[in-house]
């Protein structure tokens, strides 16, 4: 019997359009959509498809043009600017293909100056950072370097650190290996599939097919819909069945 899975944002009848001049470009229209607790979702379609605006939807960083986003338990599409920002440094963490981590500080310093805002406890929060910093392999003399001393792979691990160090319900990563090499990519990815095996919620966009077969279930957006859907198990590097089914599911819409 499959497990009911209980579902962390739920998007209604979602629309999100931009001004172009005289005309308007719609993205998304009557777009319905659950995100579910637990899960890595991965959010895949051509270059230019809407992938990102979709995703910043659900995260409240953009404001759909019409429509309804539940999530966790809240309805933030009814919440003004100031709410949203409240909401969004309790429930969500963010990693960009562009790292922007403050050059000035150290990698320790930038996670921390991100998980005060949420805790008072400065030493529970060092702690926390200390255990994340172990789980993503930076060491302690690494912590203590800028952002500009570090190799990208490490700076990346370091901002998905400071992503996660509040607990959020869902992490958010924008195409979060586009900027970096095999080697620190595979580093990265290892990074989110610690974080999934955990527990953690995560909804990624990405175009590559590598980095999309970290997740569970691959949503592939076109023409301003989900066009279809293939679930996969949780990542193992011993599934020999787990590329090919993605391959056959990507060639079924077209990518």
């Amino acid at each position: 019997m499959a497990v009911k899975k209980n579902v962390i944002i739920s998007a209604k009848n979602l629309k999100k359009e931009f001004n172009m001049g005289e005309t308007k470009q719609t993205i998304f229209e009557d777009l319905n959509l659950n995100i579910y607790k637990g899960d890595f979702t991965v959010i895949m379609g051509s270059s230019g498809a809407g992938k990102s605006t979709l995703m910043y939807s659900l995260s409240g960083m953009d404001r759909p043009t019409d429509g309804s986003i539940v999530f966790a338990d809240k309805e933030i599409t009814k919440y003004n600017d100031d709410q949203l920002a409240i909401f969004r440094r309790k429930n969500c963490g963010f990693v960009f293909q562009q790292i922007y981590l403050l050059e000035k500080m150290s990698l320790m310093d930038n996670v921390l100056t991100a998980g005060v805002l949420c805790e008072s406890d400065k030493r529970a929060v060092v702690k926390r950072a200390r255990e994340l910093f172990e789980l993503v392999n930076i060491p302690e003399i690494t912590q203590k370097k800028f952002s500009t001393q570090v190799s990208g792979g490490e700076a990346q691990r370091a901002g998905i650190v400071r992503a996660v160090i509040n607990n959020p319900a869902v992490v958010f990563a924008d195409e979060p290996t586009g900027a970096l090499n095999s080697h620190n990519s595979d580093a990265v990815l290892n990074v989110f599939t610690k974080l999934h095996k955990e527990g953690q919620s995560i909804i990624m966009v990405t175009h590559d097919k590598k980095t999309a077969l970290r997740g569970n279930r691959i949503l592939y957006f076109k023409d301003g819909q989900i066009f279809g859907e293939c679930n996969l198990k949780d990542f193992s590097e011993a599934d020999s069945e787990r590329e090919k089914k993605l391959d056959d599911f990507l060639d079924e819409m077209g990518w």
